[in-house]
């Protein structure tokens, strides 16, 4: 095999990671919009040791996780001055995680584009999230960085329902906006953009946004009873105001290769908060993340950190600690597919789960191909 360049091989790589393979297949003609088959297959061995989220005894076993998936996309020429552009992407093939599979359930979208820009209206990425999962969580940092995983500060949005507006490039920026509704709050929305900008052609700098209102996190719960299954009995239930909140959160980050070494860093600060509407208590917190690769040829090591911090609560309700994750990621690229080995430790539990002073370890053996 000839030895690739870094941006061949990083290039190939993220293809397979992102689903936006060059090499699509083309079903239709002109007249019937381009149609294009492009996916991801994407399938890896996992296991952890380490307390379940819920505190049951601990995992020392594995599961098969099967991420690939399938979409459809292509465009057609309306008038002169407009072309309209589609999508239709399926979620991951296994039914048993939280995307179920559908046809539908990733990007799926209609637009248009023209000199003017391009809108695109669907369900489709926000601007923020777009830019945390890549290239600010990967490899396996998600755990920490990707989520808001504090409770009330959950205020990043990942797939939506939306319309987004991407401007024309201005030189080296690049600078996109979206809006939609904000889960199933009454009045609730959010709006958020995103900037990029190439300097010196080398360094990529990256800034987004999100702001949201009337987001509910949870229904008031009326005082009462209810059976708990634990010890056969009914055990009494506390009145409980429900909660709604106003979100906003930035992230700033870059992306930076070292000349001539194979050796590229990337690294991000993301700052969230969120106000509860009724009593104006505030709940923030920021976290960071830090990742190196080196290529060599078709080989690459790539090695990451994110850390959360404490939430910091004006009135001490939320008291959730901040928690970190290392993670290193050996891989390769073989005539398109992409072998990967991952390991790697967090000193507390993520994902949302209850504070624990126990470690976690965790292992991914996989393989990706993007087509």
């Amino acid at each position: 095999m000839n030895k690739l360049s870094l941006s061949m091989v990083a290039t190939a790589v993220s293809t397979a990671l992102l689903s936006t393979a060059a090499n699509a297949y083309v079903l239709g003609t002109e007249n019937t919009g381009n149609i294009e088959v492009y996916g991801v297959v994407a399938v890896s061995a996992y296991g952890h040791t380490g307390d379940k989220a819920n505190g049951e005894s601990n995992i020392s076993d594995y599961n098969i996780e099967n991420e690939t998936r399938v979409g459809f996309r292509g465009s057609k020429q309306m008038t002169d001055g407009i072309n309209v552009i589609f999508q239709v992407e399926s979620g991951y093939t296994d039914t048993d995680d939280w995307s179920g599979g559908g046809l539908g359930f990733r990007d799926t979208f209609v637009g248009v584009e023209g000199d003017y820009g391009k809108v695109t209206l669907g369900r489709q990425l926000t601007p923020m999230y777009e830019v945390v999962d890549w290239p600010f969580t990967n490899p396996g940092l998600g755990r920490v960085f990707d989520p808001a995983a504090t409770g009330d500060i959950a205020y990043m949005y990942d797939r939506t329902e939306s319309i987004r507006y991407f401007a024309p490039a201005m030189g080296n920026l690049n600078v996109n906006v979206a809006t939609g509704r904000a889960g199933n709050g009454d009045n609730a929305h959010w709006f958020g953009g995103a900037a990029k900008y190439k300097a010196f052609d080398a360094i990529t700098l990256h800034a987004t946004f999100e702001y949201g209102n009337n987001r509910k996190v949870s229904d008031a719960v009326e005082a009462g009873f209810e059976f708990d299954p634990t010890t056969g009995q009914s055990k009494a239930i506390a009145a409980k105001d429900g909660v709604i909140t106003d979100t906003f959160t930035y992230l700033v980050g870059f992306e930076a290769p070292i000349a001539s070494t194979g050796i590229s860093i990337a690294g991000a600060y993301k700052y969230g908060q969120a106000e509860n509407i009724a009593t104006k208590n505030v709940d923030s917190q920021g976290s960071y993340s830090l990742i190196a690769q080196y290529w060599n040829g078709p080989l690459g090591i790539k090695l990451g950190y994110a850390a959360t911090e404490d939430v910091d609560s004006d009135d001490n309700s939320n008291n959730r600690e901040g928690s970190s994750v290392t993670s290193l990621q050996v891989m390769g690229v073989v005539n398109g597919f992409v072998p990967y080995v991952r390991v790697g430790m967090t000193d507390k539990l993520g994902w949302g789960a209850v504070t624990s002073d126990s470690q976690e370890t965790f292992a991914r053996v996989g393989l990706e191909y993007g087509f």
